[in-house]
């Protein structure tokens, strides 16, 4: 879960510094020695989405590799754009800065919102875009997060709640005008699978895209690792993808400490709170939309409500580290594990 737009300088080479010693774990890429003398690898990454995305592509064809490489990094560009909560001129800017109660939106922004609304269902309100003014209060994609007051967070609150978000229409959208979206929570996740159409349909069957921890594979040869959320560079599990996505919540992604304590940007809906019972969760699924959106509403949700979800869900797998350091894992996971 990345927020959006880091237009500060110091804040990208905060991010980059940051990235610099993770971008290789946790996105572990493990090369796989398998492979016709006559393929190469072509790799490249780009800053958006706040964060490194990395796309790696394996092909006999290095113009043509180069080429669809640039179209996805475009793809995601766009993305960005689309879904920036800074960005005027963006659809959610607008949507958040609209005084009527009923918005008309184009269609690809009211499809994401309806399966941001499935996603609601699903986590019983532990997954909700419609928190943008919780996590503003909180100050997270800016340089200086700090804890907000009561008052503050009570009145963030009230301007808070997927519940009073509709659809009265087809892209038509029902919202007070009080409530701000952000798609922090989806936006890699959608991304990554919009790249990975694009890679797709140039017919290239053999590819990596990342988008700072949102992963997702085309072909069986990709390895991936899991990053322990309390010792960097230290991998939990080395998993292969089999073509499907997998995105990772954590708490050692933003966050800042006080007192002692951790203060994180994963925000539990119901107290305005970062959620306090799991260091990570990483999701396993066909598509990095439904991996994104879940790791963050088990993350909220916790470890026994989260992987009773995850076992209630089709095709969907979750790993999960507790508060304690303690791991639990679906039913299915250890098949992706990579002995």
């Amino acid at each position: 879960m990345h927020n959006l737009n880091y237009k500060n300088e110091e804040v990208m080479k905060k991010v980059y510094s940051y990235l610099g010693f993770i971008v290789f774990f946790i996105i572990g890429f493990f090369v796989a020695e398998k492979l016709n003398e006559e393929i190469s690898t072509i790799k490249r990454s780009k800053f958006l989405l706040g964060t490194i995305v990395e796309i790696q592509i394996r092909d006999s064809d290095d113009r043509k590799a180069d080429a669809v490489i640039s179209d996805a990094f475009n793809e995601i560009q766009r993305i960005d754009k689309l879904l920036s909560i800074y960005d005027s001129e963006s659809s959610v800017c607008k949507i958040n800065n609209s005084c009527d109660s009923i918005i008309n939106i184009d269609e690809e922004i009211f499809g994401l919102i309806q399966k941001c609304d499935s996603f609601w269902k699903l986590s019983r309100g532990s997954f909700d875009i419609s928190i943008g003014s919780v996590i503003s209060t909180w100050g997270f994609g800016k340089d200086n997060p700090a804890i907000p007051n009561q008052e503050e967070i009570t009145k963030a609150l009230e301007n808070s709640g997927w519940e009073y978000v509709g659809f009265p229409d087809k892209n038509k959208l029902k919202k007070p005008g009080g409530v701000k979206f952000d798609f922090g929570s989806v936006a890699a996740g959608y991304a990554a699978d919009k790249a990975v159409e694009v890679i797709a349909q140039s017919g290239i069957t053999n590819a990596l895209v990342n988008t700072g921890g949102e992963i997702r594979g085309i072909g069986d040869d990709w390895t991936i690792g899991i990053q322990h959320p309390r010792i960097a560079g230290q991998i939990l599990e080395k998993l292969k993808l089999h073509g499907k996505a997998v995105a990772t919540s954590g708490d050692y992604e933003q966050y800042f400490e006080e007192n002692g304590r951790r203060y994180h940007h994963i925000i539990n809906p119901k107290n305005g709170f970062p959620a306090s019972e799991c260091q990570s969760v990483t999701v396993i699924a066909d598509n990095n939309l439904t991996a994104d959106a879940l790791a963050t509403g088990i993350f909220v949700l916790g470890p026994a409500k989260g992987l009773e979800l995850a076992e209630s869900l089709e095709n969907v797998e979750a790993y999960i580290v507790d508060s304690s350091g303690q791991i639990l894992q679906s039913s299915g996971f250890k098949n992706f594990i990579s002995k």
